[in-house]
């Protein structure tokens, strides 16, 4: 997916030959007092749109005790959100991120030049008061609940 606290995540992928395409988007909103973004709410993205969807949180995916076929896929007993628990009553989900298109197009043709030969990637992009940043690349990356066109994955 694509990724990035206070910004959006997204996954490009490509087979061999293949335009690099993103795959996934997901908005990870961090957590007050978080040392990490493992501890984050993380928001699927539409692609068209930029419209926030269903959140959930993924800091179960990173206790020690889990192994990597062990791990459940959802948090035990909790449901979706429409909200971020750090601020209770504002909604999340129903918002647009801003500029969805070109930061898909910016990891797009970051995973191009930078990693041609990777097949699939995680970029975290950060929106600032300077215009989108990319963050860093995860080589060892999923979709984070992120919904993906699981015809052009598998």
């Amino acid at each position: 997916g694509l990724g990035g606290g206070g910004g959006g995540q997204g996954g490009a992928g490509a087979a061999e030959g293949a335009t690099v395409r993103a795959l996934s988007c997901v908005f990870r909103a961090g957590r007050s007092g978080a040392a990490t973004d493992h501890s984050s709410v993380l928001f699927d993205v539409a692609h068209d749109t930029g419209a926030i969807t269903r959140g959930m949180t993924n800091a179960h995916w990173y206790r020690l005790y889990h192994s990597a076929w062990g791990c459940p896929w959802l948090p035990q007993g909790e449901s979706e959100m429409r909200e971020h628990p750090d601020k209770p009553g504002e909604e999340v989900v129903g918002r647009q991120l801003p500029d969805v298109g070109p930061m898909l197009r910016m990891v797009e043709q970051s995973h191009a030049k930078l990693l041609p030969d990777v097949p699939l990637v995680g970029w975290d992009v950060a929106y600032t008061d300077k215009g989108m940043v990319l963050l860093e690349v995860n080589l060892s990356c999923n979709f984070f609940r992120g919904s993906f066109d699981r015809g052009a994955y598998f």
